[in-house]
């Protein structure tokens, strides 16, 4: 029988569903007596569906090929085994049967005279491997039933299938082993009748079992939810963690749900189930605990907690067998929580308190379905009527919801009430910190001004310290050696054996001299781009003229190291530009190139006009000397200061050279870029716009 009603109120639901499994027990079924199973009261055509429970011929430790003769003292049966009920719980000789081993069971149908309508016989699930038979021919199997745990493979799935009799009697074999499970046998019953009842039945409880699960996972998705928006809330954490366990529950444990997820593997369905009940048990045990919080329980609840977490450990690692023993753990902590939870409820209801009473009634249906679970776990009830459990599990989890909805919403009624006050006194508050606000900004905006103006005066200061350490640097080091060279010539002219050599002593001193003027130079010009200083006067110039006059000034210094100046022109030499920045860049380029090209080297100086607009000009000066690094080159014109690098006859500079030209070249808005390979030389270009580009 199904129970579809729909009736208003979980507490009614509750009392009729106990009342329904109270009619049922009843009823007097039809039983197997001796291994057989009387049938013959049917009349032919009626729709029929009976429980193939009672005493099943029980053959321990061995396999039964055919149907024996019935009395035969060879094959007389072990003992009549009760079914549904594991066989460890049977005796032979005054000893009870161990869990691992290998059966057969025995049953003998009668059927009415001539009955040749289609039957169908319907097998849960059950934790062990067989094999059916019926009148000497295999009808189902699941799994593969062995003598030896080698031999047998064990699977966990319901079998439905139909059977045409041909004979009025029949003789129902099945052969079983288990050598995984703590217990072996059929802890639920096997179900005979009209293919259509069976049928019927089958798809019933399955849309049931479809029903509740999907009702079950909504609630977990709803729960969960809500936990999202309000993290503080760790009761909705734990309901939509338990409604979770109980929604996944079913589809390993449940005989109509566990086809869907169309897993073979055995064992992996098997630690799926027991992780789920750790699950359920570790969530409700929290939930519990934030329902009626104390501070005994709490310690209760932490040693729930890690227990169970040692014995999910133990599922992963261990067989089937072992952990198995683990269900006594779940079902001791569920009896716990479920005590807990009723007394506490039952005092608040004592007290008057409404709340306590639902919750009261609540964990009554609750606790009424783990009661049925845990006997059916241990063989003691049939799952008869799953329907009951499923509504006796709804009703648990319908008023819990109410209970935790209708604590949502009134928290949440609250947080707005308080929001609407923080509100008004923000409104408050911006109107003063608005004022305050406004006279901060005033005094920061005065204060802001007086850092700008330190900030400008200690850079310039800063700057005009690094100016003065540079020329003082520049003095004591790079002016003192040609000021010294130049007096040590003058003083060889004075002396009688010299006198002789008065040309190479002159050119000597004159290139001393100019170098010191050079120095001199960059540093007076460099000095006052520090200070924003330069004028940039362009006008209407020959860069040939300069590049020129600039070679026969180094021409000494060149010939000294026997370096071959080159200068070519292409088109036009004349451009807009300042001709004093002009001689001073191409001054220092031409100086580094001679200064760091070998002996016998060369250096080039190309000259050409730009092409795309007027009196723009480009120069390259090359030379194939010492060359420079990628990572000098990156930072050549960037840094403030790069240290001065001697020349190939020890020349040294200011250090300045390159970066004052990079200074006046940008301030005649023009352009300059160096590529250089070490060992192989160096070339600078620098652009200039021209007229067109504006002064």
């Amino acid at each position: 029988m199904i129970v579809t009603h729909r009736l208003p109120g979980a507490i009614i639901a509750a009392l009729i569903t106990l009342l329904i499994v109270s009619c049922n027990k009843s009823v007097t079924p039809v039983m197997v007596s001796k291994g057989v199973l009387d049938l013959r009261h049917i009349e032919q055509g009626d729709e029929f569906s009976v429980k193939m429970n009672g005493e099943w011929e029980f053959y321990f430790n061995k396999f039964l090929a055919s149907s024996p003769s019935r009395g035969s003292d060879s094959l007389k049966p072990d003992c009549y085994g009760s079914v549904p009920a594991f066989w460890s719980d049977y005796r032979i000789d005054g000893k009870k049967l161990p869990g691992f081993g290998f059966a057969t069971y025995r049953a003998i149908v009668l059927l009415p005279s001539g009955y040749r309508d289609r039957l169908a016989i319907d097998m849960p699930v059950f934790d062990s491997s067989f094999e059916i038979s019926i009148n000497g021919v295999t009808a189902a199997r699941n799994g593969t039933p062995g003598r030896t745990g080698a031999e047998s493979i064990p699977a966990y799935e319901p079998l439905f299938f139909s059977h045409v009799p041909k004979s009025d009697t029949l003789d129902i074999i099945i052969r079983v082993s288990n050598f995984e499970h703590r217990r072996g046998g059929f802890w639920m019953p096997l179900r005979i009748g009209t293919f259509h009842t069976i049928q019927s039945n089958f798809t019933n409880q399955w849309f049931i079992s479809i029903a509740v699960t999907g009702m079950l996972f909504a609630s977990f998705l709803f729960f969960f939810i809500f936990y999202l928006l309000d993290r503080r809330n760790t009761k909705l954490l734990m309901f939509s963690l338990l409604t979770l366990g109980l929604a996944l529950r079913p589809f390993l444990s449940a005989p109509y749900l566990i086809s869907i997820l169309d897993v073979e593997n055995w064992y992996m369905i098997v630690r799926g189930e027991y992780l789920i009940l750790y699950l359920i048990i570790i969530s409700g045990s929290w939930l519990a605990y934030f329902i009626y919080p104390t501070s005994w329980f709490r310690t209760v609840v932490k040693a729930m907690a890690a227990a169970s977490l040692l014995s999910i450990i133990l599922v992963l690692v261990s067989p089937v067998y072992v952990f198995a023993y683990t269900v006594f753990l779940v079902q001791a902590i569920a009896v716990m929580i479920l005590v807990y939870a009723l007394v506490m409820s039952l005092r608040g209801m004592l007290r008057g308190n409404r709340i306590d009473t639902v919750y009261f009634l609540a964990i009554i249906a609750m606790a009424i379905g783990t009661v049925a679970d845990i006997l059916l776990a241990n063989g003691l009830e049939e799952k008869q009527q799953i329907y009951i459990l499923s509504f006796l599990m709804m009703v648990f989890v319908f008023m819990q919801a109410t209970l935790l909805i209708r604590e949502w919403v009134k928290s949440a009624m609250e947080r707005e009430r308080l929001a609407m006050q923080l509100e008004e006194l923000n409104r408050n508050l911006e109107n003063r910190v608005d004022d305050r606000t406004k006279e901060l900004r005033v005094k920061s905006e005065e204060l802001n001004a007086r850092n700008e103006q330190i900030a400008l005066q200690n850079k310039k200061l800063s700057d005009t310290v690094q100016l003065k350490n540079k020329i003082f640097s520049v003095i004591s080091h790079d002016l003192r050696s040609p000021v010294v060279n130049i007096l040590y010539t003058l003083n060889m002219l004075r002396e009688e054996e010299y006198r002789n050599q008065t040309e190479a002593l002159a050119a000597s001193g004159i290139q001393y001299a100019q170098m010191v003027i050079n120095l001199l130079e960059n540093m007076l010009v460099w000095g006052r781009g520090q200070e924003d200083m330069i004028r940039y006067a362009p006008s209407s110039n020959d860069m040939a003229d300069i590049i020129l006059t600039n070679m026969s000034i180094l021409k000494e210094s060149a010939d000294r190291k026997e370096i071959e100046l080159n200068f070519t022109q292409v088109g036009r030499t004349t451009g807009w530009f300042d001709r004093d920045l002009m001689d001073i860049v191409v001054r220092n380029l031409l100086s580094n190139a001679v200064k760091f090209t070998h002996h016998g080297g060369r250096v080039t100086i190309h000259l050409k006009e730009r092409d795309d607009n007027h009196e723009g000009l480009i120069i390259k000066v090359c030379d194939n000397g010492i060359g420079m690094s990628e990572e000098l080159q990156k930072k050549l014109f960037t840094d403030a200061y790069v240290p001065t690098t001697f020349g190939t006859d020890q020349e040294k500079g200011t250090g300045i050279g390159l970066k004052l030209v990079n200074e006046l070249v940008t301030i005649s808005r023009g352009k300059i870029s160096v590529e250089s390979t070490p060992g192989s030389g160096t070339c600078f270009t620098v652009s200039l716009p021209g007229k067109k580009r504006g002064t």
